[in-house]
C-alpha cells in the first residue's frame, strides 16, 4: 500500500485544516473554468477540485493513481449527483489523452512531491489545449499550529521532495518549462497560491 492509498481516509480532514486559504483556492479555481470547457485533473486525489468545477465544464476527467483516493472520489461524484465527473486511475507521466484535448488541465499539490516533476509538466502541457493550473501550498518556513501540523503530516509518511515559498514555486515552475505563468496568491494558516500557464498558439505557416 503506497502512502496516498494509506492517508485516503484522511485526505480531506488534512486539506480542511487550512480551511479559509483550501477554500479560496476552490473558488479561485472555479472562476479561472470557463463556462462549457473540458477538464482535466491529474494527481486528483479524492476529487476536491474536480467536483469544484463540475458544474461551470462540459466535463471533467478527474485522475490519480491511487485507487483508494479515487474511490473516495467516486463516492464524493455520486452523493454530487454528477454524471460530468468521469473518474480513472491514471499516471500524471501517461494520462492516455490525445494532444490539446482538454482546455483546461489541473494539477494540484503534487509537482514537488514526484521523481521527475519535467516529465510531468511536459504531459500536462501535451495535454492541454489552452491552460494548465497548479494550486500549490508552501510549506517553508512556516510557524506554529502550521509549522506542527506538516510535522505531524511527515511522521505519518508524506515526503515532498522540495518545498517553497511562492516566489521559489514560480522559480521551479520555470525550470521545469512553464514560463510566462500568471499567479494568485492566497493567504492563510499554510499560504496557498494558483499557477497559471497558458499555451501560446503556434502560428500556421
Amino acid at each position: 500500500m503506497t502512502f496516498w492509498d494509506f492517508c485516503a481516509p484522511f485526505y480531506d480532514i488534512a486539506e480542511k485544516a487550512n480551511g479559509q486559504a483550501y477554500s479560496r483556492m476552490l473558488v479561485k479555481i472555479r472562476e479561472l473554468i470557463p463556462q462549457g470547457s473540458s477538464v482535466l485533473e491529474a494527481a486528483a486525489g479524492t476529487g476536491s477540485i474536480s467536483l469544484a468545477v463540475a458544474d461551470r465544464a462540459s466535463h471533467v476527467l478527474c485522475t490519480d493513481i491511487s485507487k483508494n483516493m479515487l474511490n473516495i472520489a467516486k463516492r464524493k461524484a455520486s452523493k454530487a449527483n454528477t454524471a460530468k465527473v468521469m473518474i480513472e486511475n491514471r499516471s500524471i507521466y501517461d494520462l492516455a489523452e490525445p494532444d490539446s484535448s482538454y482546455d483546461s488541465v489541473i494539477a494540484g499539490q503534487v509537482l514537488h512531491l514526484i521523481d521527475e516533476p519535467q516529465k510531468a509538466a511536459t504531459e500536462l502541457m501535451r495535454v492541454a489545449k489552452t491552460t494548465v493550473i497548479m494550486p500549490m501550498s508552501f510549506t517553508k518556513n512556516l510557524r506554529g499550529t502550521a509549522k506542527f501540523n506538516i510535522t505531524l503530516y511527515r511522521l505519518f509518511g508524506f515526503s515532498p521532495k522540495i518545498e517553497f515559498t511562492s516566489d521559489e514555486y514560480i522559480a521551479f515552475l520555470q525550470a521545469i518549462g512553464f514560463y510566462d505563468c500568471e499567479f494568485i496568491q492566497i493567504d492563510g494558516k499554510i499560504p496557498m497560491g494558483i499557477a497559471i500557464w497558458k499555451k501560446k498558439a503556434i502560428a500556421q505557416t
